[in-house]
């Protein structure tokens, strides 16, 4: 009922195979996103039946009903968030994985070579050695999660496995910045310390964290009888991949005793492009940092990765073997430096992936998709109805239409909002808005290896166009009134 013999798996996988194939062979063409029908929506969602169903016709009905309404970021003109097409390889990779099965907590089997094999790439990328900690992760928000709570273990007074903050007089605080990610003040709040005791730092001009705010805000608390234990500083901020003043913080931290943590979820590879690479002086000062493989190394969600200079540390914070576990121990468990005890082959994907393109290539894809977004911004400069609202060392701009000087900027705010929709509709790109500094803008962000010149072109187009049919809009609806 549920096996199947080898041939009608062959079978079956040449279908699912020709599937992909064919919609990677159509994609340039095919709108970014489209709605998913309501009646669709229903269908997916309905419980399964109590019979069996042919295994055929559920693949047909994935290519009817799945395959034609993606999230789109497989499209060249899907420059939203931070979401990368998958690398075709690491496609592969996954099913190859899927296939084997295995729990990747540890033991001596073949995955968890493979998986120490591309930690050892990633710590080397960043200047961190051989020996320090490392594992990999679902995505960014864990791979920040667990170097934080490497960081409590070390930096509480008591025996924070024992007794929690219950053993602790002071209470701790964290710094980020106002750009930092959602996921550090997630981590604070799951770790204990409380979004009371997150320091949101003020940013300057170019959106780093301020310095000088940094330091005074660290005074204060130390005045007040806190506890400054960390800070958690950006390699790429989502908004405008912004770089933190590294080695400037680093000192900082050195000088109060502090964690000196990187969230690098989305920029942290930005360091493999020659342009780039400057902005990261001081990464490898860090005590932890957190990457996402499946962002800008495109590879196939989930791959986050976490990095802590201090092995012994992060497994003291995490081990707790049961008898059952205590033997096949070529090498100390991966479940002993995380939260998971049974975990993915994520690192095959990871690894056929790296092993095709190799140090040079992503050097060379990470250059051009900055590059890209180098030449978008050049475009909207050149412009009469756009301004460039940010424009950071990394692939994020952001920009506003404004068709008009003299329109007041709530009303540019307003028009900015409403035109998004339509340029998502639309079908030919998929952008989306953010704030900074109070305004609205349009976010668009490549991370994309498919990506070329007439790709920005079509982005432009469809601004523009959603923003006069915007206008025309609102123009009539007042009219009526």
């Amino acid at each position: 009922m549920i096996d199947l013999t080898p041939d009608e798996f062959r079978r079956l996988g040449y279908l699912a195979v020709d599937l992909i194939a064919e919609r990677m062979a159509a994609q340039p063409d095919l709108p970014v996103r489209q709605p998913v029908p309501a009646d669709l929506r229903d269908r997916l969602m309905s419980p399964p039946g109590a019979t069996t169903a042919d295994p055929e016709a559920l693949i047909r009905r994935v290519a009817e009903e799945v395959l034609p309404y993606p999230m789109g970021n497989g499209s060249p003109r899907f420059m939203a968030w931070v979401n990368s097409p998958p690398a075709p390889l690491g496609i592969l990779g996954d099913l190859l994985a899927s296939a084997v099965n295995p729990s990747v907590a540890g033991g001596d089997h073949a995955a968890t070579y493979v998986e120490h094999g591309v930690l050892h790439w990633i710590k080397s990328i960043f200047g961190y050695p051989a020996d320090a900690g490392a594992i990999l992760t679902s995505g960014g928000s864990v791979a920040n999660l667990i170097p934080l709570a490497v960081m409590r273990h070390c930096k509480a007074a008591d025996d924070m496995r024992k007794r929690g903050f219950n053993g602790e007089d002071f209470p701790m605080v964290i710094y980020t910045s106002t750009q930092g990610h959602s996921c550090i003040q997630k981590a604070a709040e799951l770790l204990g310390f409380g979004s009371a005791y997150l320091r949101k730092i003020p940013v300057d001009s170019d959106q780093r964290m301020s310095l000088d705010a940094l330091r005074d805000a660290v005074e204060d608390d130390r005045a007040a009888g806190l506890r400054p234990v960390c800070v958690a500083a950006s390699a790429g901020t989502v908004n405008t991949g912004a770089v933190d003043p590294l080695h400037a913080i680093a000192d900082l931290c050195a000088a109060y005793d502090m964690w000196f943590h990187v969230d690098g979820a989305y920029g942290g590879f930005g360091i493999l492009a020659p342009s780039a690479r400057a902005h990261y002086a001081g990464i490898e000062r860090a005590d932890s940092i957190a990457v996402d493989p499946h962002k800008w190394l495109y590879v196939p969600v989930e791959c986050g990765c976490a990095l802590v200079r201090d092995a012994a540390a992060m497994r003291e914070t995490f081990s707790l073997i049961p008898p059952y576990l205590r033997d096949d121990r070529a090498l100390p468990w991966f479940s002993e430096f995380g939260i998971q005890q049974t975990r993915g082959f994520k690192a095959l994907k990871l690894w056929l992936t790296l092993q095709q393109v190799g140090t040079d290539g992503y050097s060379r894809l990470i250059e051009n998709d900055i590059a890209l977004a180098g030449l978008l911004q050049d475009k909207i400069l050149a412009s009469d109805d756009l301004e460039l609202a940010a424009a950071g060392p990394l692939s994020v701009t952001c920009f506003r239409y404004r068709p008009n000087s003299e329109m007041e900027d709530g009303e540019i705010d307003a028009l900015n909002r409403a035109l998004l929709p339509r340029v998502q509709e639309s079908g030919e790109a998929f952008v989306t808005g953010t704030e900074l500094d109070g305004r609205a803008v349009i976010r668009a962000c490549i991370v994309n290896f498919r990506t070329q010149e007439a790709h920005l072109d079509r982005l432009l187009a469809a601004v523009r166009r959603a923003g006069e049919e915007t206008l025309r809009a609102d123009g009539n609806s007042r009219n009526r009134l």
